[in-house]
C-alpha cells in the first residue's frame, strides 16, 4: 500500500540506528551498528544499507514506504538539505546529506537536528502526548534537547535550539576548561561531569565508599552509571553525589520553567534514565525558584520512549513534511 510506511535514521556519533516504521508509528523493524566515522561517503552507505536490509527484513517494498527521515547531530541549513557542521562525525562540513540520500533511495527525504527528532518523537508517542507546549531535556554524555510551541516544533534561527548545555550557571564558565568546550550546565550535569564530581569527592574524602572498590586503575575511569548503581546500593557519597547533580538539573530546568512556560518538561537520555532518583530533587529546585505560577503549572516526568524517540520523530518529520504541516 503506497504510503504506508516510512524510513528513519537515527544518526549518532557512536552508533546509528535505523527502521521501518508504520505511519501509526509502530517501528516494524529496527537495526543498530556502530557509526561509521570513516567519511560521509561511508557513513551514507551504511545508512542506505542498514535501511535496505530493514526493509527486506520486514517484507517490505521500497514503492509503498512514503519517505525517509533523518535525525542527525548537526546544524542542517534552512532548507533541510545540507550538513553544515557535524562536530561529532569527522569530515562532515557542508555535506549534501539529503541529495546523496535521495539519489540512493529514490524517496522523499526529510533531515533535522537530532535534538529536534528526539522531541517530535516524545511529542507524538510518548510523555509529551497531547500536550502543546513541550520541552524535553536530553541528559547523557552532553545536554541537548528541543521544543513544542504552541503545537509546533521551535528550530530557531540557527537550528539549533534546544541546546541547553550551553546554560550558564556561575561566573566560573569563564576559567572552566570543560565549560568553555562543552558549555556550563553540561560541564557539570552530564554523564562526564557526575563523573568527574565523584572522583573529585573520592580524592577530598577519605569516608569509605562502594566507589573506592570498583577494581579501576584510577577514580578518572569512573562513570556516570557506576555512580548511580552505587547511589542505588545506599552509598553515602554517591548519593550525596546524585542529589548534587538533581540540584544542578533543577536550576536549569528552572530557568526553562520561567523563560518557556511549557505544560511539561521531560528529561530522559542516558543520565536520563536514572529519573527516579533525580526527579524530586529537580522538582524541589524547580517549585522554589522557578517562576511562582509556571512552577506549579509544569509537570516533570521522565521520557517514555528512551532510544527509540530520535527514531520515532525522524518519521514524524518526515509525515509533517508530507502534509504540509509547520515549517518546510
Amino acid at each position: 500500500m503506497a504510503g504506508a510506511y516510512i524510513l528513519a535514521a537515527d544518526i549518532g556519533g557512536t552508533k546509528t540506528a535505523t527502521a521501518v516504521i508504520s505511519s501509526t508509528g509502530e517501528i516494524l523493524q529496527m537495526s543498530k551498528a556502530p557509526t561509521d566515522l570513516s567519511g560521509p561517503p561511508a557513513l551514507i552507505d551504511q545508512i542506505t544499507t542498514m535501511l535496505q536490509v530493514d526493509l527486506t527484513r520486514v517484507g517490505v517494498n521500497i514503492a509503498d514506504v512514503l519517505g525517509l527521515g533523518v535525525g542527525v547531530p548537526a546544524v542542517i541549513d534552512a532548507d533541510h538539505k545540507v550538513v553544515v557542521w557535524a562536530p561529532n562525525l569527522p569530515g562532515w562540513e557542508n555535506i549534501s546529506l539529503h541529495d546523496e540520500l535521495v539519489a540512493r533511495l529514490d524517496l522523499p527525504v526529510r533531515i533535522e537536528y537530532d535534538g529536534h527528532t528526539a522531541v517530535l518523537g516524545e511529542w507524538w508517542l510518548g510523555a509529551g502526548r497531547g500536550y502543546q507546549n513541550v520541552v524535553f531535556v536530553i541528559v547523557g554524555t552532553g545536554i541537548g534537547g528541543g521544543m513544542i510551541l504552541d503545537g509546533r516544533l521551535y528550530r530557531g534561527a540557527s537550528r539549533l535550539a534546544g541546546a541547553a548545555g550551553w546554560f550558564v550557571l556561575g561566573t566560573q564558565r569563564m576559567s572552566d576548561k570543560y565549560a568553555r568546550r562543552l558549555g556550563h550546565w553540561e560541564s557539570l550535569a552530564a554523564g562526564p561531569g557526575i563523573a568527574r564530581l565523584a572522583a573529585e569527592k573520592l580524592r577530598r574524602s577519605s569516608e569509605p565508599s562502594i566507589l573506592r572498590d570498583q577494581g579501576l586503575d584510577s577514580y578518572d575511569e569512573l562513570t556516570a552509571r557506576i555512580v548511580f548503581d552505587a547511589a542505588r546500593q545506599g552509598d553515602t557519597l554517591a548519593c550525596d553525589v546524585v542529589r548534587h547533580i538533581g540540584e544542578i538539573l533543577g536550576v536549569g530546568i528552572a530557568n526553562i520553567v520561567s523563560l518557556m512556560n511549557p505544560e511539561v518538561v521531560i528529561v530522559g537520555g542516558g543520565v536520563g534514565t536514572q529519573a527516579d532518583l533525580l526527579i524530586d530533587q529537580i522538582r524541589e529546585v524547580v517549585l522554589h525558584n522557578a517562576q511562582p505560577i509556571s512552577a506549579k503549572a509544569v509537570q516533570i516526568m521522565p521520557a517514555q520512549l528512551g532510544e527509540r524517540a530520535g527514531l520515532l520523530g525522524a518519521a514524524k518529520a518526515l509525515l509533517l513534511y508530507h502534509r504540509g504541516c509547520g515549517e518546510q
